[in-house]
């Protein structure tokens, strides 16, 4: 996989997993680490950590926790049976989490089911420079994403089909992002 591609997957996750979500948290990452809250309670945190080898996705992600609790090393050993594509961090963190909230006894927060949704092919949430992030108050990004919603109202697709009469590749590629992105807007608007 690209560094462009992990890149994707990995503001992808960050999209869902924001550092204010109630349940789960993309604390911070690079091309080769991520950092990750759950949230057990109000105050117990855990922390997970991942490294990501430049084989990704041929050579799965590296998971750990800085704990010695037994439960929690069969939790991330578990993640060893996930070997599914492409997406294998996706995967994995679902797995993860769904087994987090079953040995918390949580209930498992719906934004999980997100991550069984293609990548987005456009660029998903903010921009981030590594080391540094930008901070926009809710207010702008409130402003922000009601102009793209507008955008989108008046955008108009042309449909073209190839000389053979069939769809490409490309062209379903395409129409699965319109669709993940009209999805993802629509939960959007329902956080609201």
């Amino acid at each position: 996989m690209s560094v462009s591609g992990l890149k994707a997957e990995l503001k992808f996750l960050e999209s869902i997993f924001d550092p204010n979500h109630e349940r789960f948290r993309i604390i911070d990452w690079k091309p080769d680490e991520l950092s990750c809250q759950f949230n057990v309670t109000g105050e117990k945190l855990l922390i997970i950590h991942c490294n990501i080898t430049e084989s990704y996705p041929s050579t799965p992600p590296i998971w750990f926790v800085d704990s010695d609790d037994p439960s929690l090393a069969q939790v991330l050993e578990r993640l060893e049976d996930v070997r599914k594509g492409s997406t294998l961090l996706l995967q994995q963190l679902k797995k993860l989490i769904c087994d987090l909230c079953r040995l918390y006894n949580l209930p498992q927060h719906p934004d999980v089911e997100m991550l069984d949704q293609p990548l987005p092919a456009g660029p998903v949430g903010q921009d981030r420079k590594h080391g540094t992030e930008e901070v926009t108050s809710e207010e702008e990004e409130e402003e922000e994403m009601g102009e793209d919603i507008e955008d989108l109202d008046h955008y108009e697709m042309k449909e073209e089909e190839p000389v053979d009469g069939k769809k490409s590749e490309d062209d379903e590629f395409i129409y699965a992002q319109l669709i993940v992105l009209s999805q993802v807007i629509a939960f959007m608007e329902d956080k609201r």
